[in-house]
């Protein structure tokens, strides 16, 4: 069973033996800067002055700038992915995910099928990172230059899924748990975990703060809940997909439930031309005939 304390997607052992490598082929590099001294006099007018340029600037672009007719401003993208409030969407009390008039069985195969629950790990080069203001982050195994990350949409799908980003205990948290009591059965999913994930629920949906006011059915009005058919504005998921596609880190769920296989031996699953294919090779001592396509397991 996998330590607790290590919620990352590589051991500390895998962790320190990558950057030994990487160190061993790349050598070390220092960061040095160069500091501009300017008085104190200078520094505030030209502080004041950025601040009336940024100011103006800010208030013009509001004139102009046009909205959608559901409020949102087009205009302003994600830091990240650079996604906008640009998809249509509609609100429906009861979906196809949580229809329990239909048959269990087709409940069942979409959640266990037709969420992207092992997607949204990414690898991003260091100095991209950087410019997007991130935290450092665990090396990518194959790229002294790329750091791994996980996007925060796919970690609350894995929370409602299945808790690959906490712990990867390997193991569906909130649905599995509500097969359980569904079936009668006993309760694998340990308290701690069902907490974790539905407080990440609560923290996102406080943070997207969605004002979106869903309207109350009236009482002639039958067979219809809060929001019903109404419309709103999301972002477009496809494009996050899209994102995590140019940053894909050769990642596989492969072997799932097996708690003796290394997360490593999941990150090598790049394309057959990828140019990590001979360090892949070197470090699981294969042939170089050896290609992670098809997948042999």
């Amino acid at each position: 069973m996998q330590n607790e304390e290590e919620h990352g997607l590589l051991s500390t052992v895998e962790e320190c033996d990558l950057k030994q490598a990487h160190a061993a082929k790349a050598g070390g590099g220092l960061c040095s800067s160069l500091i501009v001294g300017i008085s104190a006099k200078s520094r505030a007018v030209t502080a004041l002055a950025l601040v009336s340029i940024a100011l103006n600037i800010f208030l013009a672009a509001g004139l102009v700038r046009s909205r959608d007719p559901f409020g949102h401003d087009g205009a302003v993208s994600t830091p990240y992915a650079e996604l906008q409030w640009e998809k249509p969407d509609t609100l429906w009390w009861k979906t196809a995910f949580s229809d329990g008039d239909s048959n269990e069985s087709s409940v069942d195969e979409l959640w266990d099928n037709d969420i992207p629950w092992e997607r949204g790990i990414i690898a991003l080069r260091k100095d991209e990172a950087r410019r997007m203001g991130l935290p450092e982050s665990q090396p990518f195994p194959w790229d002294v230059e790329k750091s791994i990350y996980i996007l925060n949409a796919h970690h609350i799908l894995h929370c409602v899924e299945d808790n690959l980003s906490t712990c990867y205990a390997l193991q569906r948290n909130l649905f599995i748990s509500l097969q359980e009591f569904r079936d009668g059965r006993p309760q694998s999913i340990d308290y701690p975990h069902l907490l974790h994930c539905l407080d990440s629920i609560r923290l996102e949906t406080m943070c997207t703060a969605d004002d979106t006011p869903r309207y109350v059915p009236l009482n002639d009005v039958h067979g219809f809940r809060p929001g019903d058919g109404q419309q709103r504005m999301c972002r477009d998921w496809n494009k996050l997909e899209e994102f995590v596609q140019d940053h894909d880190p050769c990642y596989r769920y492969v072997y799932p439930g097996d708690s003796h296989v290394s997360n490593l031996e999941r990150f090598k699953f790049c394309p057959n031309d990828s140019p990590y294919l001979p360090r892949i090779r070197e470090h699981f001592g294969y042939p170089d005939a050896w290609m992670p396509w098809p997948v042999v397991e």
